[in-house]
């Protein structure tokens, strides 16, 4: 049970002056008329009769009225949870490096970057499909961006298009970290998810001035979205390749997302697995509760119990003057 609004409990200060009244009234109860002692009949004895000696405690009941009348005003409900599911509303746009360097450099043992990048999303795809009601967006890039899936609940078609359309070579090699991440934020502009995040995954530096990485935070900061970043820096010096670790933190932490370093799979694998576990979090849980006003109920008593006391104080306990 709950209290909609137990600031009105104060009105229980007004009973108190009533209570005083009432205290006041039962020791000013008295007999109105004095009868003589007749010369040799026993003396008349001082207590009243049980109904008379009742008589004050009719005010108990009028007290009770009032104490149910103030809880009911403070409306007591009850509530009952019907159902806990996981909040709806995660939008996500995927944005994954595609430049050649992906594709050639290694991440662990055979697997190069891009193959494990591809794995990777498509399992946290998978994930998305348990809560129901997650939708993702898809963007590649190399120098230029390609929006191949603005948001969508269709997992299966997101699944697909990273398992075959994320690949190097659809266009022309270069990092256009910036542009891609701008991209990411124009899908999410009309979103009114309760969560708005884009997961960008690179290996390289932003070699495409046309929109820098610290442009696109300010953007994705202005307009609520954070951006989570993920670092695939190779522990070999690949001539023209650079890895700018700087920029991704700062992206991470200008709007309220975080930045992971992968070296590895695993790593990658639990970069991942942390956005996910972040997302969840921040939005939390939907509990559905049923609710009874239990006011009706407690002022339907109240007036019976001042209907009674009437009726007592109109017959049974009726004084006479």
């Amino acid at each position: 049970m709950r209290i909609d609004d137990p600031a009105l409990f104060a009105l229980f200060a007004a009973i108190i002056p009533y209570l005083w009244l009432l205290r006041r009234e039962a020791r000013l109860a008295r007999p109105r008329y004095l009868l003589p002692q007749l010369f040799g009949a026993p003396p008349l004895t001082t207590r009243g009769s049980r109904r008379f000696r009742a008589w004050p405690f009719l005010g108990a009941l009028r007290v009770l009225a009032l104490i149910l009348i103030v809880i009911a005003v403070a409306r007591p409900q009850a509530t009952t949870v019907e159902a806990v599911r996981p909040a709806e509303g995660i939008d996500i746009v995927l944005v994954i490096d595609t430049s050649s360097s992906m594709a050639t450099a290694r991440l662990t043992g055979d697997e190069t970057r891009m193959e494990a990048a591809r794995r990777v999303a498509r399992d946290f795809v998978a994930q998305r499909e348990e809560h129901g009601a997650d939708r993702i967006g898809l963007v590649m890039f190399q120098r230029r961006s390609l929006v191949l899936s603005p948001l969508t609940l269709d997992l299966d078609a997101i699944d697909e298009m990273i398992e075959v359309s994320v690949r190097s070579g659809l266009i022309p090699d270069g990092t256009a970290l910036g542009v891609a991440t701008m991209e990411a934020i124009d899908l999410l502009r009309g979103s009114d998810a309760a969560s708005r995040i884009v997961v960008v995954l690179t290996d390289g530096e932003n070699n495409v001035p046309d929109i820098t990485p610290n442009q696109a935070a300010a953007v994705a900061r202005a307009v609520g979205v954070r951006l989570y970043t993920i670092g695939l820096p190779s522990n070999v010096r690949q001539l023209g390749v650079g890895f700018n670790e700087l920029t991704l933190i700062y992206m991470a932490d200008e709007t309220g997302g975080v930045y992971f370093r992968a070296t590895d799979s695993g790593e990658l694998e639990d970069a991942y697995e942390s956005i996910s576990a972040l997302e969840r979090q921040r939005v939390g849980d939907e509990i559905f509760l049923t609710t009874q006003e239990l006011a009706p109920w407690l002022l339907t008593v109240a007036g019976l119990l001042i209907v009674l006391e009437v009726a007592l104080r109109s017959t049974w306990w009726r004084r006479m003057p």
